[in-house]
């Protein structure tokens, strides 16, 4: 039996879990797997529901943990007598404690897994160190995985000598049906928004931050806002930039017809309640909730940032990323 071990920083709490339908893919063909969270917990419910065996090292309070040779430690443990034939590492500090057991043959094939843009950036101090371990890590048998085109080109144009051919293209998946049945319907979806029926609502789920540029989708909701006085624009998510857009929101005097939401839980399944969805994002590296909303039959707009030009074939779909207009 194939033996599969996958480690990663911290728990996803709410919306798709990449985890789990990663663990998912490869029980449903007979393999092994063991997923390790350094930080975290699962409840009883949602550990009994993740594919394979799942173990939540919780470093917060398991002090230890946060120290990369206990860590490694710990998935030596974990993994019994029988080495992994492949180890999937998330972010750089699982793979600095699984490269120990590679070394010394616990592990037989390793790949880190790449979800976000400049995470090599030799600008940045964190994106340095990420860059030479890489660099170490590609001569010691490692093989780097992008969730999109986009990314593996950002790689290769941060990490010196990154050689080509070593960042394979694996993109984010979900499940149709499952998705499917489990999204509320849209007068459910919008009544658990506040929202009312009749208005045309344009929307969008994704943190608040700056690259995910919902202050744009706000400005290009206040330039048409005239044109269209039945439509409202809903903004979903959380991050530290939710009272600057809900100040923009008041500048703008579009209290009422733009709602900043903050978080929902699962938003996925409230994508019904919107007649278009809207991702305006700079420099996104896949754009997962693209997939959901053309899952659920909702129109999508998006810019065309790295992962939605490369999910969406039709060119009407797509803005130039940060043209407002």
């Amino acid at each position: 039996m194939t033996r599969i071990l996958q480690v990663s920083r911290s728990i996803i709490d709410g919306g798709f879990d990449y985890h789990a339908e990663i663990a998912r893919a490869y029980t449903e063909r007979g393999a092994s797997v063991l997923t390790v969270f350094q930080r975290g917990q699962l409840d009883p419910e949602r550990a009994a529901a993740f594919p394979g065996a799942v173990v939540c090292l919780d470093a917060r309070r398991r002090r230890r943990f946060k120290n990369k040779p206990f860590f490694t430690w710990a998935l030596w443990q974990l993994q019994g007598r029988d080495p992994a034939d492949l180890a999937i590492c998330h972010h750089l500090t699982p793979a600095q404690a699984t490269d120990p057991l590679l070394r010394l043959g616990r592990v037989r094939r390793a790949r880190i897994v790449v979800h976000d843009y400049n995470y090599f950036d030799p600008a940045d101090d964190n994106g340095r160190k990420r860059g030479r371990f890489l660099s170490s890590a590609i001569g010691r048998g490692w093989s780097v995985i992008g969730v999109s085109n986009a990314i593996c080109r950002n790689i290769q144009s941060q990490v010196a000598g990154f050689p080509e051919g070593r960042c394979r293209v694996i993109p984010n998946a979900i499940d149709l049906s499952v998705l499917r049945g489990r999204a509320y319907d849209r007068s459910t979806a919008r009544q658990m928004l506040g929202l009312e029926d009749a208005r045309f609502i344009f929307g969008t789920v994704g943190r608040l931050v700056p690259f995910k540029a919902q202050n744009e989708l706000i400005n290009a909701f206040a330039s048409i806002a005239a044109q269209m006085p039945d439509a409202g624009l809903i903004v979903i998510g959380r991050g530290p930039l939710r009272t600057d857009l809900e100040r923009q929101v008041t500048r703008l005097n579009l209290h009422g017809r733009v709602i900043v939401h903050g978080f929902a839980d699962d938003a996925a399944r409230l994508l019904r309640a919107l007649d278009v969805f809207v991702l305006p994002s700079h420099n996104e590296p896949f754009g997962l909730v693209v997939l959901e909303a053309m899952a659920c039959g909702v129109p999508v707009l998006a810019s065309d940032s790295g992962g939605p030009a490369e999910i969406l074939v039709r060119r009407d779909q797509l803005f130039r990323t940060g043209d407002v207009n």
